[in-house]
């Protein structure tokens, strides 16, 4: 096991509402922080505010060994990452690791993203190995964090009716926990609301996504969604860039955390 025994164990599900550390950007081709010390410095700063992580083999690998996750912490192993940002492969998102991989090295869970695009023919292979994993998941009695996204012109969409669908399909095919933009609604109770639709849409906990890094002080800040997040019924958030790339990650964590919490 590349993993620590007691920790991220199998079995059980996701306590909510949560906060997620979310650290698979750097294996997609998103280069969050270059220095992989400093990368790994931030994500332990930040681990003790937050229920959980999600990260691809190395990082997860390396804080196990440093003793940076507790074992009451959800660990999800991120198992494809092919899609590189900005590539012309990059809706051909297939697996780099494997549910057995997450049950081997003793992770709790695996992490799968799902791209839909309406215009791509090969975008039923995608489905396809969204089901595999959630079969291969189940009977591994892993729990499997599903992010699905419609893609458009070249980008994932925050449109509120493309979040349902996509949310719905995978929620359908049985993902158990879901992981989804915030909508892009105006902030406040019109973005509350749109949350809100997308949670009755399913009947599993939906994380949403904090997305790239804003500079301190925006007005539409991952701070405020957090808070609209919360306020329409969201089971949490799943952050990375926000947290990882600020100048402290465990404040940022702990804030976060305490939105999350308190919601």
């Amino acid at each position: 096991m590349s993993g620590v025994d007691d920790v991220g164990t199998a079995g059980g599900s996701l306590g909510t509402p949560a906060l997620v550390l979310a650290a698979d950007h750097r294996a997609r081709g998103v280069m969050t922080i270059e220095r992989y010390a400093d990368y790994l410095r931030a994500a332990g700063e930040a681990l003790p505010h937050c229920d959980g992580i999600l990260a691809t083999a190395q990082p997860l690998s390396d804080l196990a060994r440093a003793g940076a996750l507790r074992p009451d912490q959800r660990t999800y192993l991120s198992i494809n990452r092919t899609g590189l940002a900005g590539s012309t492969f990059e809706l051909d998102d297939r697996l780099v690791a494997s549910v057995g991989r997450a049950v081997d090295d003793g992770w709790s869970g695996v992490k799968l993203m799902t791209r839909i695009d309406y215009t791509d023919p090969a975008g039923a292979a995608a489905l396809e190995l969204l089901g595999r994993v959630l079969e291969d998941a189940r009977a591994s009695h892993l729990e499997a964090l599903i992010e699905p996204i419609v893609w458009r012109d070249g980008a994932m969409s925050r449109v509120a009716d493309d979040i349902v669908m996509a949310a719905v399909i995978a929620h359908d095919l049985g993902a158990p926990l879901l992981k989804v933009p915030v909508p892009d609604a105006p902030p406040g109770q019109g973005r509350a609301d749109a949350v809100a639709r997308v949670v009755a849409s399913v009947g599993v906990p939906v994380l949403f996504l904090g997305g790239p890094h804003r500079r301190a002080g925006d007005d539409d800040g991952v701070v405020d969604e957090a808070r609209d997040v919360m306020a329409g019924g969201g089971a949490g958030l799943a952050v990375g860039r926000a947290i990882l790339e600020e100048p402290s990650a465990s404040a940022a964590a702990a804030h976060l955390a305490a939105i999350v919490h308190a919601g």
